[in-house]
C-alpha cells in the first residue's frame, strides 16, 4: 500500500513540476501591454517600412506596392529573429510556420531550425486596402534551468497597404 501512495506521490511532484515549468516559460514569453499595438501596421506608397523590437524578438516588414515595381505585385517582405532571451532558453532545433490569414494558398515553414535563425519571406500579389494577418509560430523545447518544457513563440502582426 505505502508502494502505491510513494508512487502517486512521485507522479503528483513530477506533474507539478512540469506544469511549474510550462507555467513559467509562458509567462515568460507573455506579451507586456503597452499603449502601442506592436502588431499592427499601416503601410503608404511613401511609408513602406516597419520595425517592431520586443522584448521576444524583432520583426520587420517592408512593402513594395507595383506601382513602383511591377515584377511580384504589391508584396511583404518580412523577417523575424528570436532575442538572445528567448533563444537562451531554446534547447534543441525550433520548427517554425507562418500563414496570412486573408491570402490563400501562402505559407511558410521550417523545420530543424536553430534558435538564433533569421526567419525571413516573402508574401507576394497582395491587393491594396484589404486587412491581412500574418500570423508566425516557432515551437521548440525549453529550459527554465531546473527542468525542461514545451515553448512557443507566436508573433502576429495586422497590416494593409493602402492605395494612398
Amino acid at each position: 500500500m505505502q508502494g502505491g501512495i510513494r508512487a502517486q506521490a512521485r507522479l503528483v511532484v513530477t506533474v507539478t513540476a512540469a506544469l511549474a515549468a510550462i507555467l513559467t516559460v509562458l509567462l515568460a514569453l507573455a506579451p507586456k501591454a503597452t499603449g502601442q499595438p506592436a502588431g499592427e501596421y499601416h503601410y503608404h506608397p511613401h511609408d513602406t517600412r516597419y520595425r517592431y523590437d520586443g522584448e521576444h524578438g524583432s520583426f520587420t516588414g517592408d512593402v513594395i506596392y507595383a506601382s513602383q515595381n511591377a515584377d511580384g505585385g504589391n508584396r511583404l517582405i518580412w523577417s523575424l529573429r528570436l532575442s538572445p532571451s528567448v533563444q537562451a532558453i531554446v534547447q534543441r532545433p525550433m520548427t517554425c510556420g507562418a500563414i496570412v490569414e486573408g491570402k490563400r494558398g501562402y505559407s511558410d515553414s521550417h523545420a530543424g531550425i536553430p534558435a538564433d535563425y533569421w526567419w525571413h519571406s516573402v508574401v507576394t500579389d497582395l491587393r491594396l486596402d484589404t486587412t491581412y494577418r500574418l500570423v508566425a509560430n516557432c515551437n521548440f523545447t525549453a529550459a527554465n534551468g531546473h527542468t525542461t518544457a514545451p515553448g512557443n513563440v507566436r508573433y502576429t502582426v495586422e497590416f494593409t497597404l493602402h492605395s494612398t
